[in-house]
């Protein structure tokens, strides 16, 4: 290997290096953004000019396609900013940045807190949130992008009587009937009944981008990855 090339490798490493940082914060901005006041800015973050662009979060179905997470972001998730709250923090960072630099996937758990208006009235209700997010990324014009996001929901349930008790949000079901919307791919939130199984996995290392089927498939390898 001459002067030339390794001095090309290593440009690609460190571009690969830094894309793991600029993935952690473009998560970041997507999380501080999913609040009642704001969450409709949360397309913003996506690679909306590819046509399978998608969000799927919990059973509610996968938004596909711009026409897709407008439905969802802009129509579906706003609510009333005075007196709900919608906070999902982001921990247990994993990104695995493809080896051609082009894509990357990552990985994290997600504790969170909320407080919503019953749609009938009332004072707003605690509620415990917790799940892991999974995406895959593109980097597109010089920015990385979001292309594939899932949301998978653990428990939900009010802080009063917690999640061994209060079942009656495991099972929410589609939003609504959309050409848009697709079945969802994946959920097992728990149920005293039900088995945890390590979905989504860590991001595996990979070479070039090859679909989202990863995100679904059970942690298998627990030894570190490069």
């Amino acid at each position: 290997m001459n002067t030339e090339e390794r001095l090309a490798r290593l440009e690609h490493e460190l571009f690969r290096a830094h894309a793991v940082n600029d993935i952690q914060n473009l998560m970041g901005r997507y999380t501080v953004n999913h609040a009642p006041a704001t969450v409709g800015q949360a397309i913003n973050f996506f690679a909306l000019d590819l046509p399978d662009v998608s969000a799927e979060i919990g059973d509610r179905g996968v938004y596909v396609g711009e026409a897709g997470l407008r439905e969802l972001f802009v129509d579906s998730f706003p609510m009333e900013p005075v007196g709900n709250l919608l906070i999902h923090f982001i921990a247990t960072p994993m990104v695995q940045v493809a080896a051609d630099g082009k894509t990357a996937r990552g990985v994290w758990r997600s504790p969170g807190v909320e407080a919503v208006r019953p749609a009938d009235g009332g004072g707003p209700v605690a509620l415990w949130s917790f799940g892991a997010y999974a995406a895959d990324f593109v980097y597109i014009s010089g920015t990385w992008k979001i292309h594939h996001l899932q949301w998978f929901r653990t428990i939900k349930s009010t802080f009063a009587d917690g999640w061994v008790k209060d079942l009656s949000m495991t099972h929410g079901g589609p939003i609504k009937e959309s050409p848009n919307v697709r079945p969802s791919t994946f959920h097992n939130p728990y149920t005293p009944e039900s088995v945890q199984v390590p979905v989504p996995p860590c991001p595996p290392a990979y070479e070039t981008y090859e679909g989202f089927g990863w995100a679904t498939t059970a942690q298998t390898v627990t030894a570190a990855t490069r």
